[in-house]
């Protein structure tokens, strides 16, 4: 019985072992919605500075891949600041995947010809969170 029960365990390990292929993200990704909380700016940040939130998505970054190779890729966002670069790497489920840049850090999940982009800034005087859903160009 302890053979049958060893069998079935490596049997469920082994077959979860296995990446799914990642998704092909190369290109041009635009926003289409926008939902993040910020506090401070860049030049100062105080104790009388009251949170913002936003939903424009003009203040939202484009996001290019420009390049992947299986599960890493690297591009760029463009966004109200300038051109930034950005590295990343999907998980083993081929759909969801991390990106770092130098302002902050990304997760993400492709789904089609969609992204979702959350992400995290702490950087001198400005916090931010957000989340955007981007389609690609």
């Amino acid at each position: 019985m302890g053979s049958l029960a060893l069998a079935a365990l490596l049997a469920g390990i082994s077959s979860t072992a296995f990446a799914a292929d990642p998704a092909n993200i190369v290109g041009t990704w635009v926003p289409t919605a926008l939902s993040a909380a910020t506090i401070g700016t860049p030049d100062a940040i105080s104790a009388t500075d009251k949170p913002t939130t936003s939903h424009d998505i003009s203040g939202a970054w484009t996001v290019t891949i420009d390049a992947q190779d299986g599960g890493a890729f690297t591009g760029s966002g463009l966004g109200p600041s300038g051109k930034a670069p950005i590295v990343g790497a999907f998980r083993l489920d081929g759909k969801r995947f991390v990106i770092s840049s130098t302002n902050g850090f990304a997760n993400g999940e492709v789904d089609g010809d969609q992204l979702e982009l959350c992400w995290t800034d702490n950087i001198p005087y400005l916090i931010a969170a957000g989340c955007a859903v981007y389609k690609r160009k």
